[in-house]
């Protein structure tokens, strides 16, 4: 019994300590919440919101929402987004202007920083079929406050993908030119575990999924770069959003630390004239299983697992028949 009981200390001790997020904005009830609309599919479930915001359910890895706070109610987006940083504009306590997803209205709480909300324009509802040629669609538009800058985010999703896709045009309908930064980032929230492991492939942030005892999973979330980024963080989900908000992302990867993860991209210093456009690629790709890596689960075809039905009866039957003779 003694050993037993110093064994379950060690293994106690040997554990990782998980703090408890605290979230800067409680669950509530918010009168000016966004307008969310939900694309209903597999594996994901794509809640989107007005304010650019989503949250993921991914049937692979069935439990919670993909991003923090993970156990919305239905209808309700997470602290996952797209964000502008205008250059030589400051806010009101004089450091750089950020606009982003309305946080501080979303029910389901948030414990992101504070950003600037953008302002709604539309949101469609939910069009398409789900199809390769006809995906489930649904276009956002919002505004820069009164820059000039706009946002049309046309987000797609084809039923089986693993991931979703977002187009990002971004339109001067000001008078004068604007110069601004991109971000799209999140505080993640992976296989059912606040903590993870940074990654990076290519220009392509995320991070990748850990057990309660930290050991690393195969299941990643990975924010797509079909434009290539120009920098990008994997760190401590605060201070991705600290670095969102000083409007420079700092290109490290924790990949060796599990911590309550992060993950943005970043596209710099693009500048528009007035009536001028562009359009930058992004997404989110939801890969793997919530099993640790290295493991490989066997599985068995409904033809393999007649073989090995009658195999197991032939070896009964003939043992019996030894038995009996």
């Amino acid at each position: 019994m003694k050993k037993f009981l110093l064994a379950l200390a060690c293994l106690a001790l040997a554990s990782p300590v998980l703090a408890a997020k605290a979230p800067r904005i409680p669950p509530h009830v918010a009168a000016g919440a966004p307008t969310t609309v939900t694309i209903t599919s597999a594996p994901l479930t794509i809640v989107v919101g007005s304010d650019t915001s989503t949250q993921v359910y991914n049937s692979n890895v069935p439990g919670t929402g993909q991003f923090y706070p993970p156990d919305c109610a239905p209808g309700q987006t997470a602290d996952n987004g797209i964000f502008a940083s205008l250059g030589g504009i400051t806010g009101s306590e004089g450091v750089v202007a950020v606009y982003g997803p309305d946080f501080n209205g979303h029910p389901c709480g948030s414990a992101s920083n504070d950003y600037i909300p953008w302002t709604p324009v539309s949101m469609t509802p939910v069009t398409g079929t789900g199809t390769a040629v006809d995906p489930f669609t649904v276009v956002i538009v919002v505004d820069a406050g009164t820059t000039g800058l706009r946002l049309t985010e046309t987000l797609t999703y084809v039923t089986g993908a693993p991931q979703f896709n977002a187009s990002l045009v971004f339109t001067n309908v000001g008078n004068a030119s604007v110069t601004w930064d991109t971000f799209h980032g999140s505080d993640l929230f992976l296989a059912d575990n606040d903590s993870g492991f940074a990654v990076l492939q290519g220009t392509s942030a995320g991070g990748r999924g850990a057990n309660s005892s930290c050991q690393q999973l195969q299941y990643v979330i990975l924010f797509l770069t079909p434009t290539p980024a120009d920098a990008w963080a994997g760190e401590g989900f605060g201070t991705v959003w600290d670095e969102i908000s000083a409007g420079q992302l700092s290109n490290t990867i924790e990949s060796s630390i599990c911590q309550d993860n992060g993950a943005a991209v970043q596209w710099s210093g693009r500048t528009l004239a007035p009536g001028a456009s562009l359009t930058i690629g992004t997404g989110v790709s939801f890969s793997g299983q919530a099993v640790p890596q290295g493991s490989d689960i066997p599985t068995l075809s409904t033809m393999g697992l007649a073989a090995l039905v009658l195999a197991l009866g032939l070896v009964g039957y003939f043992l019996a028949s030894r038995s009996s003779a």
